[in-house]
């Protein structure tokens, strides 16, 4: 198994295939399906938990509400999570969600009717057509092993690019027990075609951490921290330098 898991896989995902390689059911399906996932294995907690270190203690520091970028959004969930957490502290908060699949939007736009806070649009995340330093704080939740390390980095420059005050990257850690312990989950769980094929290989698609770690450096991010979260989970989260 450890052979299995000395190099990062390069084979693609079938979401990362054109859209007439699955149906709309099967897509909707497995976005529910990674719902799950990020709800029962942490996936909300850790952005929840280094969202709340970024925001300033100061709030008053930020003229209106809190501008967010979530990358790569999916159906949106996290995104309502954080909807959810800033109602309840009551800190206003404007949320963009992008993703390059229609499909995508198309769901996380019907998830999300109930949060006026959130507003969601096709865009390229490689090449994202918003102005340096757009919004406060910019996610982007388990894309990069959807990712070559080339794209890795261009997506991360942009990254700090649209940034103002901070941003929170997650993924996957590669690892022997996160593969067998998603792939028995997909089995166990789900009769889904895309999560079935997908789950196991996005953990094989993965950075460990002193990967990604390199890929970070050689972005050009600084004051950056990377640490590991449970359940294989992995951050790079950073606050940017205010320009007087």
């Amino acid at each position: 198994m450890m052979s299995l898991l000395s190099e990062r896989r390069h084979c693609r995902e079938i979401i990362d295939l054109p859209i007439t390689n699955y149906s709309l059911s099967e897509y909707t399906e497995n976005l529910a399906d990674i719902r799950k996932v990020n709800r029962f294995f942490g996936d909300y907690h850790a952005t929840l938990k280094h969202f709340s270190s970024i925001i300033p203690v100061s709030r008053s520091a930020i003229a209106g509400p809190i501008r967010v970028l979530d990358i790569a959004t999916g159906s949106a969930d996290i995104p309502v999570a954080i909807v959810m957490w800033a109602r309840k502290q009551g800190i206003q908060i404007k949320v963009t969600a992008i993703d390059n699949n229609p499909l995508a939007v198309r769901e996380a736009a019907a998830f999300t009717r109930r949060y006026p806070e959130i507003t969601v649009t096709v865009s390229d995340a490689f090449s994202m057509p918003f102005e340096d330093e757009s919004f406060d704080i910019v996610l982007c939740t388990k894309a990069l092993h959807h990712c070559s390390e080339e794209h890795t980095i261009t997506l991360l420059k942009e990254i700090s690019r649209v940034a103002a005050i901070g941003y929170i990257i997650m993924d996957l850690r590669r690892s022997c027990l996160a593969w067998a312990l998603i792939s028995v989950f997909t089995r166990l769980f789900t009769r889904n075609r895309l999560t079935r094929h997908d789950g196991p290989l996005s953990v094989l698609r993965s950075y460990t951490v002193s990967e990604l770690g390199a890929l970070v450096g050689k972005a050009g991010l600084i004051s950056h921290r990377l640490v590991k979260e449970p359940f294989w989970l992995m951050v790079v989260s950073g606050k940017k330098e205010r320009k007087d």
